[in-house]
């Protein structure tokens, strides 16, 4: 199973080109002080609003400056002599209908509990049944136990734009 599904359409937007796309400003202004606080993009978030309001570009934004800087990680381990084969940090990018898929297949849920960031668009697609809600916060459980990245866009219909960062200091 492919565990990076980016929205294409969002691959090569820019962090300077989020006002033109639409993206509320009280998102935005999260989204800033979210990357001034933290060093590049290191503490998990959830971001909450309705995909009008740009939380996906925001994600896609955000999932792109975290693989900068894994890729950048991953240079220093090779200069470094490091084996990449065991160590590479890698990203994986989920719209949510494919996150039950993914958490039930053995591979990819491996997968999802060990890489360095995941990032899960439309979260709250991801939950169709109560077993995929109990897969979902158990991931999100195993990733915190391992210390790991998780960031995520849940598709909030009727919520206003929410910036909730450093959510595994029990969000649930």
């Amino acid at each position: 199973m492919k565990l990076v599904q980016m929205p294409v359409d969002l691959l090569h937007v820019e962090r300077e080109r989020l006002p033109e796309l639409g993206v509320d400003p009280r998102l935005l202004a999260g989204f800033e002080a979210y990357l001034a606080r933290t060093r590049e993009a290191s503490e998990s978030l959830a971001i909450l609003g309705p995909p009008q309001v740009g939380t996906r570009a925001v994600l896609m934004v955000l999932a792109r400056q975290v693989g900068a800087a894994l890729r950048d990680e991953n240079i220093r381990l090779r200069e470094r002599g490091g084996d990449l084969s065991t160590a590479r940090k890698k990203l994986c990018y989920l719209p949510g209908v494919a996150a039950p898929d993914a958490l039930r297949d053995a591979t990819a849920r491996r997968s999802l509990e060990r890489e360095a960031a995941c990032f899960l668009q439309d979260a709250d697609a991801a939950v169709r049944a109560a077993d995929d809600v109990a897969a979902l916060l158990d991931l999100i459980d195993a990733r915190l136990a391992a210390g790991l990245r998780r960031f995520s866009a849940p598709t909030r219909r009727r919520c206003r734009p929410t910036w909730c960062s450093g959510f595994e200091h029990g969000w649930r």
